[in-house]
C-alpha cells in the first residue's frame, strides 16, 4: 500500500502538467477561434468543451463525458448505416438560373448560338493542318498569299469551304446566346471546349480572306474579315467572362487585317463606306456587358458554394452532402452515387465537419452572397470611377492581410466576390485598348478616304473631322484625342496604350 501510495504521489504531478497543458491548448484553440473569426458552432463546441474541464464540479463531470461518449457512439453508428443516395444531386438555386436565362432569352430564330452549335459539332480540329495555314511564320493568317505559292494550304482550305459559308450566315444573325446558361463546375467546362472551335473558325476566315485578297476577290476577302468581327459581338453577348475576353482577341484579329487591307490595299469608295457603316455598328455596351457577367458569376458563385455542402432531391428535401469535396467538383449526379464502401463513409464522416462549418440552409449562403456582389452592380454605372485602384484581394501573405483572414463561410463568399471583382478591373482595361483599336480603326477608313480624294495622307485629324464619328477621335484610355503624326510618303496612329498604324 505504501508504495501505491508512493507511486501515485510521482505520477500525480506529471497528470497535472498534462491536465494544464490539454487546458491551455483547449484555451489556444478557442481564443484562435475567436480571433478569425471561426464558425459559432466550432467556437460553441470549445468553449463546452472548456468549461466542462474547469467549471463544471467533478461529480458532474463523468455524466457529462458519458454523454460526449454516447454522442460519439450514436454519431459512429449513424455513419455505418445504410444511406439511400438515389434521387439526390449536389444543391443548385434553379430557381435563380430560370429567372436568368428568362432575362438573357433569345428566340431561336433569333439566335446565331444554334447555328454555330451545328457548326461546332461538325467541326473537327486537323492536327494535321499545313504548316502555313499556322505554324510557320509568316502563315495565311498574317498576310495575303495565293493559292500558288501554297496549294496545300489552298485545297485544305477547300476541306472546309462549307464551314467558311456557314459562317458567312451565321454573321447575319445580330443576336447570339449559347443555351442553356450552365452556372455549375462541369458547365465551366463546356465552355471551355467550344473555346478552341471558335478559334478554329475565326482562323479559317482570316485565312481564306487573306487568299480573296491576294487574288483580287476583294468583296468576298471583305466579307469574311466583317464575320470575324461579328463573331467577336457575338461572343460578347455572352455572359461568361472568358468569351467576354475571346471576343476580344476575335475582333483585334479581324481588325488587324481589315486596317491593312484599307492603308495597304485599293478599296473603293464604296467598299470603305460599307466599312465605315459596319464599325460604328459594333459599338458594344460594356455597363450592360458587365452586368450580365455579375449576374452570372454571382449564381456561379452560390451553386459551387452549396452544392460542396448541401444536397436535395426531386420532392426539394435539403440536406448536407454525403459527398467529399473533390467528388463534387466536374462529376455527373450519376457518378456522385458511385463509389467504395470506405470512401462513401469517409464522406459521410465528413458530413459532421460540415455541419460544424456551414450554415443550417443553402438560403444563408446565397444570401451573403448577394450582399457580397451587391456592391460591385455600381461597376454597371456608367459614372463609375475606374481609374481608381481596386482592393489590394489577394495579397494575404503581408501581416495586415492575415490579421483580416477569417475562417467562415461568410468569408469564404466575400474572398469569391472579391477575387471577382479585381478581374472587372482588368477586363475593363482591355475592354478600352479594344475599344481604341476600333475607334482607330474608324479614323484609318477616314484618312484613307483622304488620302483617295486629295492624293496624300491628312496634314492632321481636323481634316477628317466630317469623315468619322465625334467619339471615334477619343482614346476612350487617356480620355484625350488620338495622337497622328504625318512622315510624308507615311503617317503614325496611336493612343495611349494602343498603336494603330503602322502596326
Amino acid at each position: 500500500m505504501a508504495k501505491e501510495k508512493q507511486e501515485k504521489k510521482k505520477s500525480g504531478p506529471v497528470k497535472r502538467i498534462f491536465k494544464w497543458i490539454g487546458l491551455g491548448l483547449l484555451a489556444l484553440l478557442l481564443i484562435a477561434a475567436l480571433i478569425f473569426h471561426a464558425p459559432w458552432k466550432v467556437i460553441t463546441l470549445l468553449a463546452i468543451i472548456l468549461t466542462a474541464c474547469t467549471i463544471l464540479p467533478k461529480p458532474a463531470r463523468k455524466w457529462f463525458w458519458l454523454s460526449a461518449g454516447i454522442v460519439v457512439i450514436a454519431l459512429i453508428i449513424w455513419v455505418l448505416l445504410p444511406e439511400d443516395d438515389e434521387g439526390w444531386r449536389p444543391y443548385t438555386f434553379d430557381e435563380e438560373l430560370a429567372v436568368l436565362e428568362n432575362k438573357y432569352a433569345i428566340p431561336d430564330e433569333e439566335n446565331a448560338a444554334l447555328a454555330y452549335d451545328e457548326i461546332f459539332q461538325n467541326l473537327v480540329i486537323d492536327a494535321n493542318q499545313p504548316e502555313f495555314f499556322l505554324k510557320s511564320k509568316p502563315s495565311s493568317k498574317d498576310e495575303p498569299w495565293l493559292s500558288k505559292d501554297h496549294q496545300e494550304t489552298a485545297e485544305w482550305l477547300k476541306g472546309h469551304q462549307s464551314t467558311i459559308e456557314k459562317l458567312l450566315q451565321t454573321a447575319k444573325i445580330d443576336k447570339c446566346r449559347f443555351l442553356p446558361i450552365r452556372v455549375d463546375a462541369m458547365g465551366i467546362g463546356e465552355y471551355m471546349e467550344r473555346l478552341p472551335k471558335i478559334r478554329q473558325c475565326a482562323f479559317l476566315l482570316v485565312s481564306a480572306a487573306n487568299n480573296d485578297l491576294a487574288e483580287g476577290r476583294i468583296d468576298d476577302g471583305i466579307e469574311k474579315y466583317l464575320c470575324i468581327i461579328q463573331m467577336g459581338r457575338h461572343s460578347y453577348q455572352q455572359p461568361v467572362t472568358i468569351h467576354q475576353l475571346v471576343g476580344f482577341a476575335i475582333e483585334s484579329i479581324g481588325l488587324q487585317q481589315l486596317n491593312r487591307f484599307v492603308i495597304e490595299g485599293r478599296p473603293s469608295e464604296q467598299q470603305l463606306q460599307l466599312l465605315s457603316s459596319s464599325l460604328i455598328g459594333a459599338e458594344n455596351n460594356w455597363d450592360f456587358d458587365l452586368c450580365k457577367m455579375l449576374d452570372f458569376e454571382k449564381l456561379y458563385a452560390k451553386n459551387m458554394l452549396c452544392s460542396m455542402a448541401y444536397e436535395k432531391n426531386a420532392e426539394g428535401k435539403v440536406r448536407l452532402s454525403r459527398r467529399t469535396f473533390a467528388s463534387t467538383i466536374g462529376q455527373s449526379p450519376q457518378q456522385l452515387t458511385t463509389g467504395t464502401y470506405s470512401r462513401r463513409k469517409y464522406a459521410k464522416l465528413g458530413v459532421i465537419f460540415v455541419w460544424l462549418y456551414v450554415p443550417s440552409a443553402p438560403e444563408k449562403i446565397g444570401e451573403m452572397i448577394d450582399a457580397s456582389y451587391a456592391k460591385y452592380y455600381a461597376m454597371t454605372d456608367p459614372a463609375f470611377d475606374w481609374t481608381r485602384e481596386p482592393q489590394q484581394l489577394l495579397s494575404f501573405l503581408t501581416p495586415g492581410n492575415f490579421r483580416r483572414i477569417r475562417f467562415n463561410y461568410e468569408y469564404s463568399t466575400k474572398l469569391i466576390a472579391y477575387m471577382s471583382a479585381e478581374s472587372y478591373y482588368s477586363i475593363h482595361d482591355i475592354y478600352l485598348k479594344n475599344l481604341a483599336f476600333r475607334r482607330g480603326s474608324q479614323l484609318l477608313i477616314a484618312i484613307k478616304q483622304y488620302n483617295n480624294e486629295n492624293g496624300s495622307w491628312p496634314g492632321s485629324l481636323d481634316a477628317i473631322k466630317s469623315n468619322a464619328p465625334a467619339k471615334a477621335f477619343i482614346d476612350p484610355v487617356s480620355g484625350g484625342q488620338f495622337e497622328y503624326e504625318n512622315h510624308g510618303g507615311r503617317f503614325s496612329l496611336y493612343g495611349e496604350t494602343r498603336n494603330i498604324w503602322p502596326k
